[in-house]
C-alpha cells in the first residue's frame, strides 16, 4: 500500500510540474482520471506561500506610535487636563490652533472634539508661568523598545521677547522624580512670536540635554509641566498644540502576529477556494449554455491544477518581499499603509499629498525603495491570470476539441475577468 501511495504522490507532483511544461499533455491525463488530491496540495503550497510573503512583507514594515494614540491626537492640549499656578489661566481656544489637516487628509480622521482648539495659558503682568499636564498617561520612553521623542507646536502671543528661560520637566511616578530639559534655545528666535513652532525634543536614557532628579525612571513618564520666565513682568499668552510622544517602531508581526497569521489563512484560502469555484462555474456554465454536455468533477479538478500558477506567482512575490529594506513609516503616513493583493505598498488618495515636509521626504525615499517589488509583483500579478487563462484555455479545447481556439480563448478570458471582479467586490483580494 505504501509503494502504491508514493507512486501515486509521484504521479500528482508530475502531473503538477507538467501543467508548467507539457500543460496539454498534463491535463490530457488529469481529466481522464481527475484526483483531487492534486489540487489540494496546490491549494496548501498557495496558503503557505501567500502567508510567508506577507509575513515577510509585514516583518520589514515598521510603523510610528504616538501617545495618544492618532485617532485622539489632541488629547493632551484640552484644558481641562491640566492646571497650573495661580496667576495662570487655562482654557482652549477655538479662533487659534494649530492645523491638524496633515493628519486629517493623510488617514482621514476627524478631531472635532479637541482638533479645532489650542491650549491656551495666559497671565497678567507676571514674569512666570508654570502649567501641568498630570494623571492622564504612563508612557514609556526607554530605549529601544520606547518611545523616542516629545512633539509639541508652541506659539508665543505675547510678550514680544522671547523667555529668559523655559524648562521642560517629565515626572516620573511622583514629583519626587524627574526630568528636566531647557527649552530655552529653542524659543529664542524672537521671528518666530506670534507662529507656530515645532519642536522635537529626544527623550529616553540615550537622548542629550537631560537632567535628573530623584530616582525617575524612563519607563515611567506619568506627568508634563513646562514653565516660562521673562526678563520683565508682562502680559503673558502662550498656546499649546500637538502635544504627544513619538518615535516609537514596530511591526504588525510584534503587535498581533498570531491575529495576522489567522487572518492571512481564512484570506488566501478563501481566495483560492473561490477563485477555482468561480472560474470552473462561469466555464461549466458557457458549457451549459451552448449546450454542451460536460462533468463537473474534470474540470474542477483540471482548473485546480491550473491553478498552480498562483502557487508560482507567490513563490517569486515571496523572494521578491525579501529584498525589501526594513522600512520605516512616520506616524502621520503609518495608519495609511496598506498592502494591495498583489503584495505592493500603496496609499490612500490623497494621503501623500498633505503630508509634513519630513514625512513627505520619507515618504519619496519609501516609494523609491520599493518601487522595483512594486514592479515585479504587479508584474507576476498580470503574468499569472494570463497563464491561468492560457491553461484553461488548454483545459476547455481538452474536454471540447470541437471548439475553436476564439471560442475558447473568450470563454477562458470572460471566466477569469469576471471572477477577478467579483473577488474584488466581495472580499477585495485577487
Amino acid at each position: 500500500m505504501n509503494l502504491n501511495s508514493d507512486g501515486a504522490n509521484r504521479l500528482i507532483l508530475d502531473d503538477m510540474a507538467q501543467v508548467v511544461y507539457a500543460p496539454v499533455k498534463a491535463f490530457k491525463k488529469i481529466i481522464e482520471n481527475p484526483k483531487y488530491l492534486g489540487a489540494i496540495i496546490i491549494l496548501l503550497l498557495f496558503i503557505g506561500l501567500q502567508i510567508g510573503f506577507e509575513y515577510v512583507q509585514f516583518s520589514k514594515t515598521y510603523t510610528e506610535n504616538t501617545s495618544p494614540i492618532v485617532d485622539q491626537l489632541p488629547t493632551f492640549i484640552n484644558s481641562t487636563l491640566w492646571n497650573s499656578s495661580s496667576n495662570v489661566a487655562l482654557s482652549n481656544n477655538y479662533n487659534d490652533f494649530f492645523n491638524y489637516s496633515i493628519y486629517v487628509a493623510a488617514i482621514g480622521t476627524n478631531y472635532s472634539l479637541f482638533g479645532n482648539s489650542s491650549l491656551e495659558m495666559t497671565a497678567t503682568n507676571t514674569n512666570t508661568i508654570t502649567a501641568n499636564l498630570t494623571n492622564v498617561f504612563n508612557v514609556d520612553c526607554s530605549a529601544p523598545s520606547g518611545f523616542q521623542n516629545l512633539s509639541m507646536t508652541i506659539k508665543q502671543v505675547e510678550p514680544t521677547v522671547a523667555p529668559q528661560s523655559a524648562t521642560l520637566t517629565l515626572y516620573s511616578i511622583n514629583d519626587s522624580n524627574s526630568y528636566q530639559y531647557d527649552l530655552t534655545s529653542s524659543l529664542s528666535d524672537t521671528k518666530a512670536i506670534g507662529l507656530w513652532n515645532n519642536l522635537t525634543i529626544p527623550v529616553g536614557q540615550n537622548a542629550q540635554g537631560w537632567t535628573s532628579s530623584g530616582s525617575p525612571s524612563w519607563q515611567n513618564v506619568t506627568a508634563l509641566q513646562l514653565t516660562f520666565n521673562y526678563p520683565a513682568s508682562s502680559n503673558v499668552t502662550i498656546r499649546i498644540g500637538a502635544l504627544f510622544f513619538r518615535g516609537q517602531y514596530e511591526t504588525p508581526i510584534q503587535f498581533n502576529s498570531t491575529g495576522l497569521i489567522l487572518q492571512f489563512l481564512q484570506a488566501f484560502s478563501l481566495q483560492f477556494l473561490l477563485s477555482w469555484l468561480f472560474i470552473t462555474g462561469f466555464i461549466y456554465l458557457f458549457f451549459k449554455g451552448l449546450k454542451s454536455s460536460v462533468l463537473w468533477k474534470p474540470l474542477f479538478v483540471a482548473v485546480g491544477f491550473a491553478m498552480f500558477v498562483m502557487v508560482i506567482r507567490a513563490l517569486v512575490n515571496l523572494i521578491a518581499a525579501a529584498t525589501l529594506p526594513t522600512l520605516y513609516y512616520p506616524y502621520d503616513i503609518s495608519l495609511g499603509v496598506r498592502f494591495d493583493s498583489y503584495g505592493a505598498i500603496f496609499y490612500p488618495s490623497g494621503s501623500a499629498s498633505a503630508l509634513s515636509a519630513q514625512s513627505q521626504a520619507i515618504f519619496n525615499t519609501i516609494n523609491s525603495a520599493t518601487a522595483n517589488f512594486r514592479f515585479v509583483t504587479s508584474a507576476v500579478f498580470v503574468v499569472a491570470y494570463i497563464w491561468l487563462g492560457a491553461l484553461c484555455t488548454i483545459i476547455i479545447r481538452t474536454l471540447k476539441p470541437e471548439f475553436s481556439i476564439i471560442k475558447s480563448i473568450v470563454i477562458s478570458a470572460v471566466s477569469i475577468g469576471v471572477t477577478i471582479l467579483l473577488l474584488l467586490l466581495l472580499v477585495g483580494i485577487v
